[in-house]
């Protein structure tokens, strides 16, 4: 069987890989490409947009199914008010 790697001793190494982390992590941010405002704005809007249109695409299929359903299958149609008596 091949010889394994020990793992470091206990104390400071585990705050030193945390450290390393967090600088390897703050050195790509510093890398990226931040978009301006008027791109993050107008993505916001056509993300907005399309999550209506989906809603609204979602909701009339739900209320086509739930009148087919009661309708066709189960033959309930919609509940019919009892008159009142004068």
């Amino acid at each position: 069987m091949a010889a394994r790697s020990q793992a470091p001793a206990a104390g400071r190494t585990g705050n030193v890989g945390l450290i390393r982390f967090a600088q390897e992590c703050w050195s790509e941010l510093q890398k990226v490409t931040w978009p301006d405002r008027q791109t993050v704005i107008r993505l916001t809007v056509i993300v907005i947009v399309i999550s209506a249109i989906v809603a609204a695409y979602i909701l009339g299929a739900d209320q086509l199914f739930t009148y087919l359903v009661n309708n066709l299958l189960l033959h309930q149609g919609l509940p019919t008010p009892v008159p009142s008596t004068p």
